[in-house]
């Protein structure tokens, strides 16, 4: 594996030096093997490097945006000459097979190109006053530093849709990623610089950095009044510890957090239709998003067949390296991941459920620090409190139920649901789903299953910001009072 890693970061030309000589050993768990090691930052380095984008704000604000939107274009262009490789790394740090780590990288692309054009997009306001001659108008102006944590589950993507609408918007960045993919955010943020050096625009040198830290130095962003924006991705429980120390100084943030999506199947659901979704939902990237599928709330009538059918297609997933085209699922982050499924198929047995699948697969050519699973489909009799529990693994816990209400209950048990579906051919049912009395979800959707359309659900999840403007949350909204009349008696 670590030659394979040195053929892609020689293609890519990047530095050897740094990837190689720091205290934070980066693992790939396709193998166990480790494939880098970076310099881990403490608390000094981190304000250096708040302080570096202090500096870089007071230049780059004033760049005309029409230059900022072109070095993100620059960028996606360099991305795109790079896709291959950057597949390559994300398949190697994240264990993703071929067409999922392809997937993240063309439509990270894809962004770069809209987001470029985001120039065209930029409006304010003006409106009448109560006041005689008083002109009130609205402006839109950079917002400052923005600090980025991303997770390993998708290391590249979630960074590119914040990152380019920061920098278009007049803001330099931090980015803070995940310990376990931080090759992939080394390599990107490469490429970003050599987009810097082919725009005609003055970028600032430290537009742009990244720090890897711990998770405990990491909240130094958080706490900094000089970071009036933090992005994050990740856990409900890191969620709330980041919101706390944003919202103790009044800051911003913008968390695309939460998960344990839920699925309904009704009795006139189409069960071939339904068993194709509900599979690729669950195993996708081993279970390891936000948008996988992890509850199945199945009608008493069809629950035998509809689990039965399920089991089948589960024990037939090919489960192998990600360098395996066949390859339907590779293998789950880590160790502690690992632990996390296994713990949680013993709680289920211990609460009544009965476990299909779910054991540890040797594959040839890796070692013990590899983990590959067989994806589980778990019986529950109630849905515990196990159940409401994200565990980001490639397991199904399937529920009866005899009205649809009573599904519905089930489905609003965990409240950051990210996703929600309905299988069903009854106009009367995925109507009441999707209204006002049915699931609260931040995406509801019906006849299909949680991926796929992932893009929509994620630019959702802040509930401040609106889909069709993505780049507010990044600005600053100044409202202008002009008054024109000079009478004395005015007012």
């Amino acid at each position: 594996m670590f030659d394979r890693v040195a053929q892609i970061v020689n293609r890519l030309r990047l530095d050897t030096d740094f990837i190689s000589s720091g205290n934070c050993a980066d693992y790939s768990p396709i193998t166990g093997e480790e494939i880098a090691s970076f310099p881990l930052k403490d608390a000094a380095d981190i304000e250096t490097a708040i302080h570096r984008a202090e500096k870089a704000f007071e230049e780059w604000r004033f760049v005309d945006m029409k230059e900022r939107c072109e070095l993100i274009r620059l960028f996606g262009e360099e991305l795109r000459k790079a896709e291959e490789e950057i597949t390559q790394l994300i398949m190697i740090e994240t264990g993703k097979i071929y067409s999922s780590a392809m997937k993240e990288v063309k439509r990270s692309i894809f962004l770069c190109e809209s987001i470029s054009a985001t120039s065209r997009h930029f409006s304010g306001m003006s409106t009448s006053s109560e006041s005689k001659n008083l002109v009130v108008s609205e402006t839109w102006e950079p917002l400052g530093p923005v600090a980025i944590i991303t997770s390993f589950n998708f290391p590249l993507r979630v960074w590119v849709y914040n990152a380019v609408l920061a920098l278009s918007c007049g803001n330099p960045i931090i980015w803070r990623p995940s310990r376990k993919a931080t090759l992939v955010a080394y390599a990107v943020n490469t490429l970003l610089r050599r987009a810097k050096a082919r725009s005609t625009a003055n970028c600032p040198e430290y537009l742009t950095q990244i720090i890897v830290c711990n998770h405990e130095e990491s909240m130094i962003l958080a706490e900094s009044t000089k970071v009036p924006l933090l992005c994050a991705t990740g856990s409900p429980v890191m969620a709330r510890q980041l919101q706390s120390k944003v919202g103790q100084r009044l800051g911003r943030c913008i968390l695309s957090i939460g998960g344990n999506n839920a699925a309904v199947v009704a009795p006139t659901a189409d069960i071939d239709h339904t068993i194709h979704h509900v599979t690729r939902s669950t195993i996708v990237d081993c279970g390891q998003r936000g948008t996988s599928l992890q509850r199945l709330f199945c009608h008493s009538s069809i629950y035998d067949e509809v689990v039965e059918r399920l089991a089948k297609k589960f024990n037939e997933v090919y489960v192998s390296s990600p360098f395996e085209r066949k390859s339907q699922i590779g293998p789950l982050i880590d160790k502690d991941g690992f632990d996390k499924m296994r713990l949680a198929l013993e709680q289920a047995k211990n609460d009544g459920g009965i476990v299909h699948g779910g054991q540890r697969i040797n594959v040839v050519g890796t070692n013990e620090k590899a983990y590959y699973v067989q994806p589980a489909v778990i019986e529950m009799p109630i849905q515990t409190e196990m159940v409401r529990t994200e565990i980001l693994s490639p397991q199904l816990f399937v529920m009866r139920y005899d009205e649809l209400d009573e599904a519905i209950a089930g489905v609003n048990a965990f409240p950051q649901t990210l996703v929600s579906c309905l299988f069903s051919n009854d106009l009367q049912e995925t109507g009441y789903y999707s209204s006002l009395s049915g699931a609260r979800s931040d995406s509801v959707a019906i006849n299909v299953g949680t991926v796929g359309y992932d893009l929509m659900a994620m630019l959702n999840t802040d509930k401040n910001a609106s889909v069709s403007e993505p780049w507010r949350p990044f600005m600053l909204s100044k409202i202008n009072l002009m008054n024109y009349n000079f009478d004395s008696s005015y007012g």
